[in-house]
């Protein structure tokens, strides 16, 4: 899957995440709005893990877990904001990292 594909999917999950919650982003600022929440949990998770905070996971393997699921939600709220306000988030990496591949 590219991640066109991948944003087109999320979108579908959350288009029922707003009709299940009866939330209306009418406005490109939620996503930005849900991405700058979402970044703080994946900091807390962090914080949690590494042992710089008054939780810690139960183990090595949940905090994994829970990291994992918190780079997600910020991938997800990314690429959805990104196809909100119509960029080429594919475009965009080839044009602002893989130009300094000189291969």
């Amino acid at each position: 899957m590219n991640l066109t594909e991948i944003a087109e999917k999320l979108q579908r999950v959350d288009d029922a995440y707003h009709k299940e919650f009866n939330i209306s982003p009418a406005e490109n600022d939620w996503f930005l709005l849900k991405l700058q929440e979402e970044l703080g949990e994946l900091t807390q998770a962090y914080l949690n893990t590494t042992g710089r905070n008054r939780r810690s996971p139960e183990s090595e393997e949940q905090g994994k877990r829970a990291l994992a699921q918190e780079i997600a939600d910020v991938t997800s709220y990314l690429l959805l904001f990104a196809e909100r306000i119509d960029i080429d988030v594919e475009k965009a990496i080839q044009e602002k990292w893989f130009t300094y591949l000189h291969e």
